[in-house]
């Protein structure tokens, strides 16, 4: 497959290293990555040469989550891409294609870094809190910025996010939709490892190596134990949250917060 809104490289130690490549919109997502990163997951996960998956992006933003503000012909475009029978299957049953992605981010053997540069938002966020280790640069932010559009958490932030900094701390986040720096996040455990800008990737492939290189079986298997406690309820939970998402996608609310957004002004919620 050839991609467009990301990057593969291997670097022949057993790491592969995806960035997504969306600069200009801070790596948020089009229906046309989240089906790249899909085909991304499911390829490496069969190759023997890949032992470990970096996951990271280009510019200032991490993943700012779904892009909102594209433009009609950039939807148009995506709305022809979403009717090719290779991404058609992703919008099936009641998780649709977001759900199938974070559903294979979570069943995925292999170890998974999070080189978290930038702002990680949403959606991105959600696949910062998919990887199995974080590392990220004294620049990183992380929003569940879903509340800000009158939305519900999605993509499993309802899900990993508790898990990592315990209810309270991930209640408050979702509920206020408040940016954590990269300094909190670190003293919460929602971030592994923090080092400055230009520390980052070669920290995260230092730490990748290091894992490709050890006994590969039992370091999956040690995945395996500890997924396999808690990956009926993420599949229950990404149910739960398209349920929740379908019913509040219609409130006026809703509308008034995409709106919002897209015209730069604070939104006038009315609960209904």
């Amino acid at each position: 497959m050839e991609y467009q809104d990301l990057i593969l490289t291997r670097d022949g130690d057993g790491v592969a290293v995806v960035t997504l490549n969306r600069p200009d919109r801070l790596n948020a997502f089009s229906p046309r990555l989240v089906h790249e990163l899909l085909h991304v997951v499911e390829t490496t996960e069969r190759d023997d040469d890949v032992r470990v998956l970096v996951v990271t992006g280009t510019g200032r933003g991490f993943c700012a989550g779904a892009d909102l503000a594209a433009t009609v012909e950039q939807r148009a475009e995506d709305v022809e891409f979403d009717q090719r029978d290779g991404y058609r299957r992703m919008l099936q049953g009641p998780i649709g294609h977001w759900g199938v992605l974070y559903a294979a981010l979570g069943h995925y053997p292999k170890p998974m870094i999070a080189a978290v540069n930038g702002v990680a938002a949403g959606a991105g966020l959600s696949l910062s809190l998919a990887a199995d280790i974080r590392v990220a640069s004294t620049a990183a932010r992380f929003i569940a910025v879903f509340i800000r559009r009158g939305l519900v958490p999605d993509t499993g932030t309802s899900f990993h996010l508790p898990q990592l900094i315990g209810r309270g701390r991930a209640i408050e986040m979702m509920m206020t939709g408040d940016e954590v720096d990269a300094e909190r996040a670190h003293q919460w455990g929602l971030v592994n490892h923090l080092v400055e800008p230009e520390q980052l990737m070669d920290t995260t492939m230092a730490l990748a190596r290091r894992l490709a290189g050890g006994p590969t079986v039992a370091i999956e298997l040690t995945k395996r134990l500890v997924n396999d406690i808690s990956r009926e309820g993420l599949e229950r939970q990404l149910q739960n949250e398209a349920w929740a998402g379908t019913r509040v996608a219609t409130s006026a609310d809703a509308g008034e917060g995409r709106a919002a957004f897209l015209e730069g002004r604070a939104p006038k919620w009315t609960g209904r």
